[in-house]
């Protein structure tokens, strides 16, 4: 395939539905550390390489919440807080100790393969992805996000897609956001989504919108007046006494080009994996890596240069 593809991980989202996923299988290393979560969330990166064959690839992880978003409201997420800080049962601790070390052992695991991954501090992997995708698009022949999470949406455009991987321990198959599905599911254009959900709110996120308003009425009302500044101006009262609430949901709901967002260079982002026939320190150091997990079929698909092709059955054992 000749199209040049710039392909973009929600490294936390990605691995989040793979630990907690595919946490009864209980997969662990011989030295009985987990491994489940590195599992499904690697073999979803070889399955979406494989598939979509990227030149460039980006792995994005949140770091803390968003600076950006707290200087707007401080009450941002603030409820993801308050349930961290929630006295935890056993099964939570149990969660808690194992999920830090897997994630390490994801992000080196994708290091040693040669497939970077990029965090800032305070920063959300959303909007590292929204710069990426928005500022490089024109350079693309397409960009593929692939992450389950809906605010991503926004970002479709006529050569952006957004892939949602459903992970199961058998196959992965996966549903694809573009420009036809957004339009049909909502009504507008992807771009305008930010302004429904500004009326609605976003719970998960703790932002406010107008009570009382649903996606329902919030899209009913977009599509009818074409835009959610004329909408902050109708003689209704509910609206009127919340035209302040929407237009900051509004600022932090919208995913942007940051043009102050450090970024790597976009040569650093093609995509060059270790081959068996790479540097000798190299190739050792990811064979020593790959025998501590335990992932002796993933090694193997790795030493025959199948580990980026797509394959159908690829979860079927370590």
């Amino acid at each position: 395939m000749n199209k040049k593809t710039l392909l973009i991980l929600d490294g936390h989202n990605i691995f989040i539905r793979s630990f907690s996923g595919l946490m009864r299988q209980d997969l662990r290393s011989p030295d009985g550390n987990g491994t489940w979560g590195v599992f499904g969330a690697f073999n979803t990166i070889a399955s979406m390489i494989g598939k979509y064959e990227p030149t460039h690839v980006l792995l994005a992880f949140d770091h803390g919440r968003s600076s950006k978003r707290l200087a707007i409201d401080p009450d941002y997420k603030a409820n993801r807080k308050r349930n961290e800080e929630k006295p935890k049962t056993p099964k939570d601790e149990a969660f808690s100790l194992e999920f830090k070390p897997q994630l390490n052992d994801f992000k080196i695991l994708c290091s040693l393969n040669g497939i970077p991954w990029y965090s800032l501090d305070n920063t959300e992997a959303d909007d590292i992805i929204a710069t990426a995708a928005l500022g490089f698009h024109d350079i693309f022949d397409r960009v593929v996000i692939v992450s389950a999470d809906h605010d991503l949406h926004q970002l479709v455009r006529p050569n952006i897609i957004v892939v949602k991987p459903n992970i199961s321990y058998r196959d992965i198959d996966i549903e694809v956001f573009d420009m036809e599905s957004v339009q049909h599911e909502w009504g507008v254009e992807p771009w305008r989504l930010p302004e429904i959900w500004a009326l609605m709110g976003d719970k998960g996120d703790n932002v406010k919108g107008i009570p009382g308003i649903g996606p329902k009425k919030a899209t009913k009302l977009i599509a009818e007046h074409k835009d959610l500044d004329t909408v902050l101006t109708l003689e209704e009262q509910r609206i009127m006494d919340n035209v302040d609430v929407v237009r900051k949901a509004y600022k932090l709901i919208k995913l942007d080009y940051d043009p102050e967002l450090p970024f790597p260079p976009l040569g650093d982002l093609q995509f060059n994996p270790l081959r068996p026939d790479g540097d000798k320190e190299a190739v050792h150091e990811l064979k020593s890596f790959f025998k501590v997990l335990g992932f002796n079929q993933i090694y193997e698909r790795w030493k025959n240069g199948s580990l980026w092709s797509f394959a159908k059955n690829f979860g079927r054992g370590l």
